[in-house]
């Protein structure tokens, strides 16, 4: 049998599901289900909601839309261990408070210009908040991760 597991059925093992018992409370078959966590087939947007909301894991929704065509427009969020990504989370955050820039931003931004002058500090800055916003959805990522072994067998 392949190590290979797919972000769908990943998920649904992680809340102890068999395909049996997802595909019937999904209201799919068993095929179809199967297809999706193979790789055959993409599942429906409506699916995959239904899905992170069986196996309480709404992450996926997200790992759904980067996996596809869109997927280019969102950051990379990589796994990473709920530890490491509260500490970096931590640090990226308590970094921007103390830089000032958020005050910086403020002023840039008030008036509705970005001036040639301001516009690379203002794009460092949206640089480093997309750093924090990467890093916000990994250490969320990993709560979701670690709520659903810890307790994503609670049907």
């Amino acid at each position: 049998m392949s190590k290979y597991r797919n972000i769908y059925q990943t998920a649904r093992e992680l809340k102890g599901l068999t395909q049996e018992n997802a595909a019937e409370r999904l209201d799919i078959s068993v095929e179809s289900l199967g297809a999706y966590e193979q790789d055959r087939r993409r599942p429906p947007d409506s699916t995959v909601l239904r899905m992170a909301q069986l196996y309480d894991f709404p992450h996926l929704c997200y790992q759904h839309l980067a996996s596809g065509e869109l997927g280019g427009m969102l950051p990379d969020v990589r796994q990473k261990s709920l530890e490491q990504a509260t500490l970096r989370f931590v640090r990226l955050f308590g970094e921007f408070a103390k830089s000032g820039h958020l005050d910086q931003l403020m002023e840039i931004n008030e008036d509705g210009i970005i001036t040639d002058e301001e516009r690379p500090l203002h794009d460092a800055i949206m640089a480093e908040l997309q750093e924090i916003t990467t890093t916000y959805l990994e250490l969320d990522c990993a709560a979701q991760k670690e709520s659903a072994q810890c307790g994503g067998n609670r049907d």
